[in-house]
């Protein structure tokens, strides 16, 4: 916050399973009460104990893919854009999460930048407008990219049946893996040849 204080928000959600919390031991949740005071000593100690036994019930998280048509709320509602795992998840395949979405983000800036530049003269209306016009420009470039990360990932191009794809992908990944490129016979592994490469998505 702008005082230098943080905050975590845990809350209890009744459809999580895991371990109940009459089997967890005090010594458990001693320990990790512990931990969460020494990484995060402005949270405080109010409630911690809550917070330490809801983190025990929690599951492991599940990486999942997702892939939307478009990134901006229609001109009826109010003007919104989604980035990043929100638009274009992989589940942490091509290793490009964090990247994608700070390029979204760069996107929508330069859009909102081109596209949204208001005065005292304009009414709300014509705000609004200007934010859908916005979003839109940023939807249009960026959904094009979204969607070549995620064929990039899962190895999509629009052609192939899913069956024979898959068997495709099973075969080069493991050349792939045995030569990476070496002797020209396969290529590099997604992860790196995104992370080496200031190429677009679409370009790759």
């Amino acid at each position: 916050t702008d005082s230098a204080e943080l905050g975590t928000i845990l809350y209890p959600d009744p459809s999580i399973g895991g371990r109940e919390q009459s089997s967890m031991s005090d010594e458990e949740v001693e320990m990790i009460r512990r931990l969460l005071v020494e990484e995060f000593p402005l949270d405080g100690t109010a409630g911690l104990d809550d917070a330490v036994r809801q983190l025990l019930r929690q599951r492991t998280s599940v990486a999942s893919s997702v892939r939307c048509n478009t990134y901006n709320s229609k001109s009826g509602l109010t003007a919104a854009a989604i980035c990043g795992d929100a638009a274009h998840a992989t589940g942490g395949v091509s290793g490009q999460g964090a990247n994608s979405a700070l390029v979204d983000v760069a996107t929508l800036a330069d859009c909102l930048v081109k596209h949204y530049q208001p005065d005292d003269s304009y009414s709300p209306e014509a705000k609004e407008s200007m934010l859908h016009q916005s979003v839109l420009a940023y939807s249009m470039k960026a959904v094009p990219e979204g969607r070549a990360l995620y064929d990039l990932s899962f190895g999509n191009d629009g052609r192939t049946l899913p069956i024979f794809r898959n068997l495709r992908n099973l075969l080069s990944t493991a050349i792939d893996g045995v030569f990476g490129g070496r002797f020209g016979i396969g290529k590099k592994p997604l992860q790196t040849l995104l992370a080496s490469s200031l190429d677009s998505f679409v370009s790759i």
